[in-house]
């Protein structure tokens, strides 16, 4: 049977405006502070990128899967690995953007994780609100996601509900609020999140 070129363009436009739904609604998230992050996530976890490999996924095309070692676990099962099934990624000259975070071989991140999809596929929560990077700071590790931690923290910076060294940050200019120590950043995670 010979290929109906009508039907091929349909099939072709039909995609083209589906990976453009998908693409304007991946960029549009509600704005989380830590207790909603927190809350909604099944793992959180402080963890150092080993790798990233992706697939052919009959579903959903393309999946991206990245490894990690657990430094710190604040919430979640134990184990000295974590791995990311994401969707998305860049294969055979396919590449296919859904917008999720992506994760660099030998940086250290604090991941905020939910319960997988029927698909197996997680993205952190709130898609880079979940994703915490590290970096050295001027006295040790310091992390952020690129937001005001005082609006991350709903407004609530004195010392009897945060670490001292974090109601101390958040004293200072927005530009200085973006990322906190990392001890102190797991100790709150982890009051937060309640028994493990």
């Amino acid at each position: 049977m010979k290929p109906n070129p009508l039907r091929t363009l349909a099939a072709a436009a039909f995609l083209f405006w589906t990976f453009v739904a998908i693409d304007a609604t991946a960029t549009s998230v509600v704005p989380l502070d830590l207790d909603q992050i927190t809350a909604s996530a099944q793992h959180i976890v402080h963890v150092r990128c080993t790798g990233n490999e992706v697939h052919p996924d009959p579903a959903i095309g393309v999946v991206t899967v990245t490894t990690f070692v657990v430094l710190d676990r604040a919430k979640g099962a134990a184990s000295p690995t974590f791995t990311v099934r994401q969707a998305g990624g860049e294969l055979n000259g396919l590449a296919v953007n859904y917008h999720v975070p992506r994760f660099a071989v030998g940086d250290e991140y604090v991941l905020f994780m939910p319960a997988a999809s029927r698909l197996g596929l997680a993205s952190p929560v709130g898609l880079s609100q979940g994703a915490f990077g590290v970096v050295q700071g001027a006295s040790g590790k310091e992390v952020g996601n690129g937001n005001d931690f005082a609006r991350l923290l709903g407004g609530v910076v004195d010392s009897t509900s945060v670490p001292s060294g974090i109601a101390a940050r958040m004293q200072g200019a927005p530009a200085e609020r973006a990322r906190v120590d990392l001890a102190d950043f797991m100790t709150l995670v982890r009051a937060k999140a309640g028994p493990n």
